[in-house]
């Protein structure tokens, strides 16, 4: 990257951080009224009431997770735990296994006795999915996939190529941060910082489906044997569906 475009991206970065805070500090999030459907709703909700990149899409992976009660789920990248605070649930209400993977040690984020947390690169692992699947008595067909990870072009279409073969027929994928840059805007109104990936994860699933896509709305597709749903706030999350189910 040259001298100049850094200098350039240090300072969006810069005013995308203080506009975002001043914003968020001036909009406090309201308080919302809801029903939940179990207990675990409900944890999820008081959950996303905590504003992070991700907090709007909680209550959405875990209502289309249980919605196929999956046996398998995969979690491509950890980090603090956002998602797997969600899929755990999902694991314990459809008795699921969960394999979570990530480059960074995380193995202390869950406690759930179904729970295989794997330290590596995720495509390296799915070189080797089916072997390690066998050697725990897994079958090695996944029934929900959820990828967050570099959020990067070339990786993304890595982890689409490497992964996919594994999925069941009644498959969901769910990608985050399909709506990238440097001001990421929630359903209320507020702001996180991001980073401009260059599209990076809705490009890679755009020459997956060989279709362009408008990220900054939503929309509902379909893409080969999948049906897409796009959420365009919180960074985007884009869900492919096998069709049928």
């Amino acid at each position: 990257m040259k001298k100049n475009e850094c200098d350039t991206n240090f300072v969006k970065r810069l005013f995308s951080y203080l506009y975002a805070r001043c914003y968020n500090f001036l909009h406090p999030a309201k308080k919302q009224k809801k029903t939940f459907s179990d207990t675990f709703e409900k944890e999820i909700f008081e959950k996303s009431l905590k504003r992070t990149d991700i907090n709007d899409h909680l209550l959405t992976i875990y209502r289309e997770s249980i919605q196929i009660n999956p046996d398998l789920i995969v979690e491509l990248g950890v980090r603090g735990g956002e998602s797997t605070f969600v899929l755990e649930r999902v694991a314990k209400k459809c008795n699921s296994i969960l394999v979570s993977v990530d480059i960074e040690d995380c193995s202390g984020i869950s406690n759930y006795d179904r729970w295989f947390f794997v330290k590596n690169d995720d495509i390296e692992f799915a070189k080797g999915f089916k072997k390690w699947c066998q050697r725990k008595s897994i079958k090695p067909e996944i029934d929900i996939l959820f990828i967050d990870t570099s959020h990067l072009f070339h990786h993304t279409k890595e982890e689409i190529k490497h992964w996919f073969p594994y999925l069941s027929n009644r498959a969901k994928v769910i990608f985050h941060d399909t709506n990238m840059g440097f001001l990421i805007r929630r359903k209320d109104g507020s702001y996180e910082n991001g980073w401009d990936n260059k599209r990076g994860v809705i490009r890679a699933i755009e020459e997956f489906c060989e279709k362009k896509f408008n990220e900054k709305i939503a929309f509902q597709e379909e893409c080969k044997e999948f049906k897409i749903t796009h959420h365009p706030y919180c960074g985007g999350l884009t869900i492919l569906t096998k069709k049928g189910v």
